[in-house]
């Protein structure tokens, strides 16, 4: 096999790739998968003995907001595809600007409320995760409803 050949073949799947999104049924599917998850988080955290039923909750979490973000719509145009992309890159900016601003106004508050600190943390993956999904999802959702 040549070069060109593989490099095709590559792109090629990158096309494929690129343009994958699941089923429009899959968004019930999602929605219900977030909507047991964010209260069984709740209910879980309470008690602080379950961590392990936590962790699976919120990766079941992730999974349901991830299910919702690459489903299509009913009707999939160009301008629903335009609106993804920008509330991927909305969501994106946001997570980051979450994921730098975040530990120090965590450390700002603790010195504040206790003159003690344990210094500044990073977030957890799940923390960014969560955030980035939800912007998307709540953004495109937010610029359908103003673009009907």
């Amino acid at each position: 096999m040549n070069m060109n050949s593989f490099l095709e073949s590559e792109r090629k799947s990158f096309e494929r790739f690129k343009n994958y999104q699941l089923p429009n049924g899959f968004k019930k599917i999602g929605l219900g998968l977030s909507l047991i998850a964010f209260i069984a988080i709740i209910i879980i955290g309470i008690p602080q003995e379950f961590n392990n039923l936590e962790l699976i909750a919120k990766n079941i979490l992730i999974v349901g907001l991830l299910l919702i973000s690459i489903s299509k719509e009913k009707i999939e145009d160009e301008l629903v595809k335009d609106l993804r992309m920008q509330s991927y890159s909305f969501a994106f900016i946001i997570a980051v600007i979450y994921s730098i601003l975040l530990p120090f106004v965590n450390y700002f508050f603790d010195i504040i409320a206790k003159n003690e600190t344990d210094g500044i943390q990073e977030l957890g993956d799940f923390s960014i995760l969560w955030m980035l999904l939800s912007v998307q999802v709540g953004f495109f959702h937010f610029l359908k409803k103003m673009h009907q």
